[in-house]
């Protein structure tokens, strides 16, 4: 089946659970999705449930066996939220334990370089933390003040980077509000990889991996992501490519293969948590990146026509919510709820055009409309 027809099909899917909500009035329930321990998260499994994660794992090499690829995906992650030393269904997701830790490849290279993951610096050496906290700033191989190193990357193409397993996050923000976006989009890759798990896996595979026959795949490259400081400086940079992104809160550029992004908290709130908006938009184009890159042969979908399948994608991933863990509880997130401004407008407005219309549309069509906000 052509890749485009099962994003199309999943989306059909998610729609109909909408148009059912709006017709019954009764609240859209949304679907949990778990995470799998890792670096970049802070999940921590106080008592481990290894019953409960074999048990899970069983029906994942039920469901591979039908077929159900993205339902096999979700179960073997479950199963690690359960039990994070599940050694079959950490092979399934690529990871390896080395000196006690449930590393991937990049991960693993990253740790023989003397580097551990933190959740404010990124990737660094352990002896330089007392530094770091005490607010310098490694620049090359000497330490400078903070205000030095600020001035050095204040426009973005000297911003700082910070690099995980499918991601190189480029910003002159701050360098801890670049590792945070970082950390973020990889929990948006966990996610995004089980429920869309059929969009680039074949069925066979899924099978092997769950027999322990094929190791999992590794990312071809990372994928850039740029997180301006301002509005002015997201602006300028990516305008001679889209004029008119400065009605945009973020964007994605499917021919340079670059998402752009900037500070929506202009009264100093977390520069990623403080405005709803903004983990939205990261989560919408984020969610075209993924599909886009994920794969390396290139390809266009909906340029002559559907359109709006790519959007509705990406639209329903700005459902995405996190919900708060803490220490003995499981990772989880929820996605398709009645929530976000956008969604709770179309439920209200219902249908702006004729179906036979939208569909037609390709993306310059689409993307030219003057009432552009609500036909999305």
């Amino acid at each position: 089946m052509p890749r485009s027809l099962i994003l199309l099909l999943c989306l059909l899917l998610c729609l109909c659970a909408c148009a059912g909500v709006s017709q019954a009035e009764e609240p859209l329930l949304p679907e949990s999705v778990f995470l799998a321990p890792d670096v970049y998260n802070d999940i921590e499994i106080d008592q481990p449930d290894p019953n409960g994660a074999a048990e899970l794992f069983q029906q994942a090499q039920a469901a591979a066996e039908g077929g159900q690829v993205s339902r096999a995906m979700q179960m073997v992650t479950e199963a690690l939220s359960l039990d994070p030393d599940h050694k079959a269904a950490r092979a399934v997701l690529g990871y390896e334990r080395i000196d006690g830790q449930w590393l991937t490849p990049f991960q693993a290279k990253q740790h023989n370089r003397g580097l551990e993951w933190h959740s404010q610096y990124g990737w660094v050496k352990p002896e330089d933390l007392p530094r770091l906290e005490a607010g310098e700033r490694l620049d090359g191989k000497r330490w400078v003040a903070a205000e030095v190193d600020d001035k050095r990357h204040a426009e973005i193409d000297d911003g700082w980077q910070t690099r995980t397993d499918h991601f190189v996050v480029t910003t002159n923000h701050s360098p801890e509000a670049g590792v945070r976006l970082a950390a973020e989009l990889e929990n948006l890759h966990q996610v995004w990889r089980q429920l869309f798990a059929g969009y680039y896996l074949e069925p066979r595979e899924v099978r092997l991996r769950l027999t322990d026959e094929r190791g999992a795949r590794r990312p071809r490259r990372q994928m850039r992501v740029f997180y301006h400081r301002d509005k002015e400086g997201y602006v300028e940079h990516p305008r001679r490519r889209q004029p008119r992104v400065g009605e945009t809160l973020g964007i994605y550029f499917d021919t340079i293969r670059e998402s752009h992004f900037y500070d929506l908290n202009s009264d100093g709130q977390d520069p990623l948590y403080g405005d709803a908006r903004q983990m939205q938009t990261l989560y919408h184009e984020g969610v075209h990146q993924l599909f886009q890159e994920t794969e390396s042969k290139g390809r266009s979908p909906g340029e002559n026509a559907n359109f709006w399948v790519i959007e509705g994608v990406a639209c329903y991933f700005e459902s995405l919510i996190k919900i708060p863990h803490f220490r003995g509880e499981r990772g989880r997130y929820q996605i398709g709820g009645a929530w976000g401004a956008r969604m709770v407008s179309a439920i209200e407005r219902g249908l702006l055009m004729p179906t036979a219309e939208l569909v037609a549309m390709p993306q310059s069509d689409l993307q030219r409309q003057p009432n552009l906000a609500r036909v999305y």
